[in-house]
């Protein structure tokens, strides 16, 4: 056993030493657990973002767990804690949390990287082909890239919804995303076949490290050894550049397919075409309907999946040929891409991501020490040769490389566990906004209210005009309309219902909520009657409470102030809503009357039947800045916002 024993306090080490050392230490692990809890408040917004932290807690906790069991081996007494050995295997454990390290830096990377195309495609998303084409005409002969990418999205979503027979109420780019984010939070997640690819690497770079300083004795091992990983960085930039080409040659064969040419006035054309279709589609498209043929679309697919599953090898004939009859159903003809497999090129990515982390490790060990040697007799270029390719892997290369990915991926074979996760979000999405929008016009319908009541109220509770309402003083405004939640379930309802930031609320969301819920939306434009069935949400189920109880119960350290309940000016003398069935009405009534239960809809039906689709889609985008109707914008407005 070398140096001093871990289990001997007193004997080889003071015990006031080991208090110091141990107060530091908790002063560390209390700052850093208080920045882990600021993060983790942080991420907790978005799903993609908690899956990756928390597969970063579980990489790192096994990683904590083999230097614990190396810290145990070195107290074996029959040991040599400074072996060579010994040595060996804490190089290696350092090796592993680096490379765990680096996959999660590069992922991260990825995704800040990858973000301003999330937005412009969600703000695409909005957008007609018309517009497009407009803003196509009347652009110069060169192109921007924003416009390009515009055209891309545009045309790859009507190939996707006309190959996959999807209406044009389906969102594309929360299809794209949900996608991106699946397949972004797996990158970490190394399997056996890759950890064996990887040392299989790594002893062939081992083995042409002992060649060439056999053949050249004037080479030292360390300088070989240097020589070789500047080797194999280039010859992995090269790899990457390969993938990027070959991914940019998928992407241009779908483009091909959705009708993209190279010659501007022939794309405005077909851009045209695909904008009449659109709108002729858009006009007769009902939302009922179209949510039911999202959800056919969703069952065919869940069927082929569960048919994969329990007979992988015997019927894969047979699941091709009901993805190839899906595809003939939507009126496109199927496309062919050579050498494509989203297994194998999903192995391919993250084996990229794995050799660039195991060269930032391997540099770290075997490069970093050596630099001072290697850049007194080295010119700038031989030393900038070391980092070089790993930063244009990593900040260049390896986004785009995962984007095209994902674009073939999502488009060339619909992935059925992410459209089912798009299809069900977005129905619970648009059926909870929808029922708190209706739940609350009505509430303003009986106190005789307008938008602008709202608004001015919302106002009041925003001096500074950031246009921002923190949640829990949006629940008390909307308690002085009628519309009382608990505060437990109307935080859950917010985290539904709006885009939060930091817990607050851009009130503009709320105000086209209660616009859409006076449109056709929610009522009949015959007679101006509501239609939509009430499901009574159980999140938007009322609180019981009185005023003074829930005062009560929060206590004077939480309560809310007494003039966030006081009702505003406009509202003073003004009838209440009349007792309906499911609402208590009076304060500190404990009596609570059971909704009536939610109605059975046939298997065709939805309650949306007879509502526009755009007008859902307004729904579904309340956070957008865009202008729902994008024909009353001009093509130039409508494209600036994005």
């Amino acid at each position: 056993m070398g140096g001093a024993s871990l289990f001997r306090v007193g004997d080889a080490v003071e015990l006031w030493r080991v208090l110091l050392h141990l107060s530091i230490l908790v002063v560390c692990l209390l700052a850093f657990e208080r920045a882990l809890h600021q993060l983790e408040r942080r991420v907790a917004v978005s799903a993609k973002y908690e899956r990756l932290l928390s597969k970063a807690y579980r990489e790192l906790m096994i990683l904590g767990l083999l230097g614990l069991g190396l810290k145990l081996v070195k107290e074996v007494p029959s040991g040599n804690g400074s072996s060579a050995a010994m040595t060996a295997f804490q190089i290696a454990d350092l090796i592993i949390f680096i490379l765990a390290l680096a996959l999660i830096l590069q992922t991260i990377c990825i995704f800040l990287l990858l973000r301003q195309h999330n937005v412009r495609a969600d703000r695409a998303e909005l957008l007609s082909t018309e517009d497009v084409a407009e803003t196509l005409a009347s652009s110069p002969s060169h192109q921007s890239r924003d416009l390009q990418e515009l055209v891309h999205l545009r045309l790859m979503r009507h190939l996707f919804l006309s190959r996959f027979a999807l209406p044009q109420l389906f969102p594309f780019a929360k299809y794209l995303r949900q996608t991106q984010n699946n397949q972004i939070t797996h990158m970490i997640d190394v399997s056996a076949p890759m950890w064996v690819l990887l040392l299989i690497v790594a002893w062939i770079l081992e083995a042409l490290a002992a060649v060439l300083h056999l053949e050249d004795p004037s080479v030292t091992e360390r300088r070989a050894l240097v020589l070789v990983l500047v080797a194999f960085a280039w010859i992995l930039l090269l790899l990457h550049v390969a993938v990027h080409w070959y991914f940019r040659s998928c992407v241009r064969q779908l483009l091909v397919a959705a009708s993209f040419v190279d010659d501007r006035h022939a794309l405005e054309d077909r851009l045209r075409v695909i904008a009449r279709e659109e709108a002729r589609a858009w006009s007769h498209e009902d939302a009922g309907d179209a949510l039911v043929a999202m959800q056919k679309v969703q069952e065919q697919h869940e069927a082929i999946r569960q048919l994969r599953h329990r007979h992988p090898h015997q019927r894969r004939n047979e699941v091709e040929a009901q993805q190839e009859n899906n595809v003939k159903q939507g009126g496109t003809p199927a496309i062919q891409i050579r050498w494509f497999s989203r297994k194998a090129w999903h192995f391919m990515v993250v084996m990229l991501l794995m050799f660039n982390g195991f060269y930032m490790a391997l540099v770290v060990q075997c490069v970093a020490y050596q630099l001072g040697i290697v850049s007194a007799g080295s010119v700038l270029v031989e030393i900038l040769a070391i980092p070089l390719p790993l930063v244009l892997n990593t900040l260049l290369l390896q986004p785009r490389i995962f984007r095209n990915f994902v674009l073939v991926c999502s488009i060339f074979h619909v992935d059925g566990a992410t459209l089912s996760e798009v299809v069900n979000h977005f129905r619970e999405i648009v059926e909870l906004r929808s029922e708190f929008a209706i739940s609350l016009w009505r509430c303003m319908q009986a106190r005789k209210l307008s938008i602008g009541d709202v608004q001015a109220e919302l106002q009041a509770r925003d001096p500074s005009r950031t246009g921002t309402i923190d949640v829990e003083k949006l629940r008390v405004v909307l308690r002085a309309f009628g519309l009382h939640l608990s505060s437990f379930r109307f935080n859950s309802v917010a985290r539904l219902l709006f885009e939060l930031k930091d817990m607050q609320v851009e009130y503009a969301q709320v105000l086209r909520l209660i616009s859409l819920a006076q449109s056709e939306v929610l009522t009949d434009s015959t007679n101006g009657h509501m239609t939509m069935v009430s499901h009574h949400h159980p999140l938007l189920q009322q609180s019981v409470l009185g005023e003074e109880e829930e005062k009560l119960l929060t206590g004077p350290s939480t309560a809310i102030p007494q003039s966030f309940y006081s009702l505003p000016e406009f509202l003073v003398g003004t009838p209440g809503p009349a007792m309906t069935e499911g609402e208590v009405l009076d304060a500190g009534t404990t009596k609570e009357v059971p909704p009536p239960p939610r109605p059975l809809l046939k298997r065709s039906e939805s309650k949306f039947q007879g509502t526009s689709s755009r007008a859902l889609r307004g729904l579904f985008h309340i956070d957008s800045e865009a202008d729902l109707d994008v024909g009353a914008a001009s093509s130039d407005t409508v494209y600036m916002r994005i």
